[in-house]
């Protein structure tokens, strides 16, 4: 079975669609794989993605705490107010968040110890996206759907510096 296995560098794996790259389509491929490597690029697509899981994600918490468990998903400590499914989000997948920032956004080796670190970024999103949830639910009065989204969407691009500062090496930057 020799030269079964083939060692690719996840920059030289790119999959070409459309072989004839002067039609329409092989121009629009080759353009897609040119933004591709620029890291902004990469972070707004693959932020994009973990912006729909975490929306997802916080959906079926917020309907789990109305209609199933039928328990108020708000909390409240020192007069600011909270939302449980918000706070699941941030703590359940921010592993996911990482590792899908450092490996395909930044191209950076996977590390525990930027995985530990990787929190703090969580940290100025999350506020802004308990923010933006209470404004536009509780003060605005939307629906919990299109107040999750706005909340989630909102923050993308000062979160970009943030999480890159975090998850590529100093060296790298």
């Amino acid at each position: 079975m020799r030269g079964f296995f083939i060692c690719v560098k996840m920059e030289d794996m790119k999959p070409i669609l459309f072989k004839n790259k002067d039609s329409f389509f092989g121009k629009m491929e080759l353009f897609f794989w040119k933004l591709w490597e620029y890291a902004f690029i990469r972070f707004v697509i693959i932020g994009g993605l973990n912006t729909l899981i975490g929306v997802g994600f916080t959906l079926i918490m917020r309907i789990t705490f109305d209609d199933v468990l039928q328990i108020d998903p708000k909390w409240t400590i020192f007069g600011l107010e909270g939302d449980w499914p918000v706070t699941l989000n941030y703590v359940v997948l921010f592993p996911l968040a990482y590792t899908t920032q450092a490996l395909y956004s930044f191209r950076t080796t996977w590390s525990v110890k930027r995985l530990l670190i990787y929190p703090l970024s969580t940290i100025p999103n999350y506020l802004l996206n308990l923010g933006f949830t209470y404004l536009f639910e509780t003060l605005i009065g939307l629906p919990f759907v299109v107040a999750y989204g706005l909340s989630a969407i909102l923050p993308i691009p000062i979160m970009f510096i943030i999480i890159r500062l975090l998850v590529v090496k100093p060296s790298l930057r």
